[in-house]
């Protein structure tokens, strides 16, 4: 019988090592260790009004950029995806390649937001958290950094008031053309579901029909989940990224009543961006008054914000200069994970760079 290889000894030692390490890790898992703990970057809040609050991250050197990133999301997380973990921080890389990094936290509504509007989000805190972040930063205007629903609220704040102090705009995986956007919508736009029966005591939609609603447009994605984290539970970095991902996904907010309703009315059954039939404080308003910079990031994988919704931001921007960039990715991992560090955050900074001025 022939003697194995030095190749097939170190092959079958490795996997002997892989295979203590997943056990090790195993254990910890299902006991609830801690191994990705959230927030890891260093901050203060430098502004709130009512539950809205900006976070500043604290430098160690000067900027080298004059002009500050604000990032923020939609309604329905928690702006701690920004920070998820150490080495898997958006804050974090946004400060490495020189730019002052600030987050903007909607907050979480309870029964007296439950008629928070469009109005109180887009004409309210948005400009208020702009001020602030251009007063602590020493600058004129913000770049917006905007993930998923951040992204159209600030089309359609922009659209209503062009002058706010926004330098340059991301939309990453956001939605903008709602005419076939799964089965679930449709049933929202032709009235066979109303959005009045989906909520609940305190006048708001509960986080638990957000999530369940993600759910249904891919099923099977916690089975796929929990054998790509059997398969890697010897790769403590790959343990990281999972817990802290995966908290972020289940960690859903209710959103106010008022402002769903507008939602629905507007962004879903009128179809508003593609039609430029938007609304706001009582008034029409015309997307072709938006003439920031725009990068739209675009993920090709994307199961809530499809790639020709997401794409649709280049016609519906008729006087923008707009950017696009498409990534094989999802709707996920085109934000967070080893291919939004390696590959999709490098090409978005320097987009924002290029818009700004390097301080003296």
């Amino acid at each position: 019988m022939a003697e194995p290889s030095g190749g097939t000894i170190a092959g079958l030692r490795r996997e002997v090592e892989r295979n203590a390490t997943r056990a090790r890790n195993g254990v910890k898992w299902f006991a609830g260790a801690e191994f990705a703990p959230p927030n890891p970057t260093p901050s203060e809040v430098i502004w709130t009004n009512g539950k809205a609050s900006v976070r500043r991250y604290i430098r160690d050197t000067p900027a080298r950029y004059t002009t500050p990133v604000l990032a923020y999301l939609g309604l329905v997380s928690k702006p701690y995806v920004f920070d998820l973990y150490k080495g898997g921080s958006i804050v974090e890389m946004l400060m490495d390649r020189g730019f002052d990094a600030y987050v903007l936290d909607w907050g979480v509504p309870a029964a007296v937001d439950a008629r928070n509007t469009l109005e109180t989000y887009l004409s309210g805190y948005l400009p208020d958290a702009l001020d602030a972040v251009c007063d602590a930063a020493g600058a004129t205007s913000v770049n917006s950094f905007a993930y998923c629903m951040g992204g159209m609220m600030t089309v359609h704040a922009l659209a209503a008031e062009p002058d706010l102090p926004i330098n340059s705009l991301v939309t990453l995986a956001s939605p903008f053309d709602w005419s076939d956007m799964g089965s679930q919508v449709k049933a929202l736009q032709d009235g066979k579901i109303e959005l009045r029966d989906l909520l609940d005591d305190t006048g708001n939609l509960p986080a638990s029909v957000v999530v369940e609603s993600f759910k249904t447009r891919k099923p099977t994605s916690d089975l796929v989940n929990y054998a790509n984290l059997w398969q890697n539970l010897w790769n403590d970095q790959y343990v990281e990224g999972y817990q802290a991902i995966g908290r972020f996904l289940r960690d859903h907010i209710p959103v106010a009543g008022g402002v769903a309703q507008q939602m629905v009315d507007q962004w879903m059954r009128d179809n508003a961006f593609a039609t430029d039939r938007l609304r706001l404080n009582g008034h029409s308003v015309s997307l072709a008054d938006v003439r920031t910079p725009v990068l739209g990031v675009i993920a090709e994988r994307d199961d809530i914000a499809p790639l020709a919704s997401a794409g649709a931001i280049s016609d519906i921007l008729p006087n923008a200069k707009v950017d696009k960039l498409q990534i094989d990715a999802g709707h996920v991992s085109l934000f967070a994970g080893r291919q939004a560090v390696k590959v999709v955050m490098p090409q978005v900074f320097d987009w924002i760079a290029a818009q700004c001025e390097e301080a003296p």
